[in-house]
């Protein structure tokens, strides 16, 4: 068995778990820990993306988030809730890896997907924990409910 099979396996344990959910949406900020999967990219002091921490070693992202930055410069900061503020539960990482779809189209924005590998597994908390993924015969109809989570403003105008 490979070891990435082994991880996912292992992850089916803990991914999905949001110990400490609020369930505050609409724009609104959360309390630390509500998203344990969600990740901020960082350039030079600056976020410039969002990730999902997929198990203890891969953050998911766009591609266009590196179509001009230079992946070797990008820290990942995991456990956080604020990306202006502290957060004491946040850990940073570096990156090791870049793995963009090799069939991303930037004009059309197709397969727009990248895979971080992070310089070092992380240990999941309360604050850190990965998102389960869906299975490759999953089906979502129409209507189906979804969270969606990012960095963004909180007031009109947000991106």
């Amino acid at each position: 068995m490979s070891d990435n099979v082994f991880t996912l396996k292992k992850n089916l344990t803990v991914c999905g778990k949001a110990m400490l959910n609020s369930k505050i949406v609409g724009g609104q900020d959360v309390s630390p820990g509500s998203w344990p999967w969600q990740a901020a990219l960082f350039i030079d002091g600056k976020a410039f993306c969002g990730g999902t921490l997929i198990n203890n070693e891969w953050v998911l992202t766009a591609a266009h988030c590196f179509e001009s930055e230079d992946p070797t410069k990008v820290i990942v900061f995991l456990g956080i809730q604020s990306i202006v503020s502290s957060n004491p539960n946040g850990i940073r990482k570096s990156v090791a890896q870049v793995i963009k779809h090799r069939s991303y189209n930037k004009t059309s924005k197709i397969y727009d997907i990248t895979l971080l590998k992070l310089s070092s597994p992380v240990n999941f908390t309360n604050y850190i924990r990965p998102v389960c993924l869906a299975a490759s015969d999953s089906t979502f109809y129409s209507g189906t409910n979804v969270w969606i989570t990012g960095w963004g403003l909180t007031e009109a105008g947000d991106g």
